[in-house]
């Protein structure tokens, strides 16, 4: 009996020390476990945020490199300077008042080497409504035309700016060559003995002129272009463009030359459109855009 209960005493021991071994291993099983899984989910929220990191860099890097171009783009709108004002800037441009107050009817050589003479210069005509001198309406186009011309980036010289001056044709075409103008506008109004004539014209030098061969080719596009500004708006007289070989401040010019005759003070209706300052603004305006397109087209 006592041999019994010491066996039994014994199985229940041997169990218990299983069962406590059992569980042990269990509770380390489910402690590894848990260390296992709360290890993933740390190397998952760290591989998480080094993902996010890594991202972040690189949309920082891409933005840094946008920037950058943005950047460089601006610098380089920022440093190329405006074409237009670039190429006028360095185009100078002589405009002469046609006529003055007091004429001076002294002869002088026609061209260079000439023995015909003419007139140095004469007094023009007169509105047949508003009465103004010629050399009146010629210097106040002028001016109008060299504020236009100046705020767009050109360089502008005036052989007078007053009406008390005696300046020959001659010494007109040399003002523009001393300068050396790459445009020499000689600004004048027209008369007739037609009252009914009307209309904007422009001479230039004749072609065949030994004294202004040299010069026709530029002198006539600039009257191109300025005529085709010019007939967007006002109306033309014949065919708008007269070769003169005749003209002392033609041929004394070594520069290319154009002479704008804006309208016929002799008609009317243009007299007195010519002395409304709206009217002769938009002109003036016209005839800068074509002499604008004349200086681009020789620095192209």
């Amino acid at each position: 009996m006592k041999r019994f209960v010491f066996v039994a005493i014994l199985i229940t021991s041997i169990a218990s020390f299983i069962l406590l071994r059992f569980d042990s291993q269990s509770e380390q099983g489910l402690l590894n476990a848990i260390f296992t899984k709360n290890t993933e989910k740390s190397t998952l929220v760290k591989s998480g945020t080094e993902e996010a990191q890594h991202a972040s860099t690189e949309e920082a890097a891409e933005e840094s490199t946008v920037d950058t171009k943005n950047t460089a783009a601006n610098e380089e709108q920022v440093s190329q300077p405006n074409q237009s004002a670039a190429i006028t800037g360095s185009f100078i441009i002589c405009i002469d008042p046609g006529h003055q107050e007091k004429a001076n009817l002294e002869q002088e050589p026609f061209a260079p080497g000439a023995s015909q003479t003419k007139y140095k210069v004469t007094g023009g005509t007169t509105g047949v409504s508003t009465n103004k001198p010629e050399y009146v309406l010629n210097l106040e186009a002028s001016q109008i035309l060299k504020t236009i011309l100046e705020k767009k980036g050109f360089q502008v010289i005036m052989t007078r700016t007053s009406h008390t001056v005696n300046l020959s044709n001659l010494e007109r075409a040399e003002i523009a060559n001393r300068a050396g103008a790459d445009l020499f506008i000689r600004l004048h109004a027209d008369g007739s003995e037609n009252t009914s004539t009307k209309g904007f014209s422009i001479l230039v030098p004749a072609k065949d002129s030994p004294y202004t061969k040299t010069i026709y080719d530029d002198s006539y596009q600039a009257a191109n272009f300025v005529l085709a500004h010019i007939s967007k708006e006002i109306p033309i007289h014949q065919g708008g463009i007269f070769q003169r070989s005749d003209m002392t401040g033609f041929n004394w010019s070594r520069v290319p030359v154009i002479l704008p005759e804006i309208g016929f003070m002799s008609n009317p209706e243009e007299d007195q459109k010519l002395s409304d300052a709206k009217y002769l603004t938009n002109l003036m305006e016209l005839m800068a855009a074509g002499i604008e397109e004349y200086a681009l087209s020789k620095q192209r």
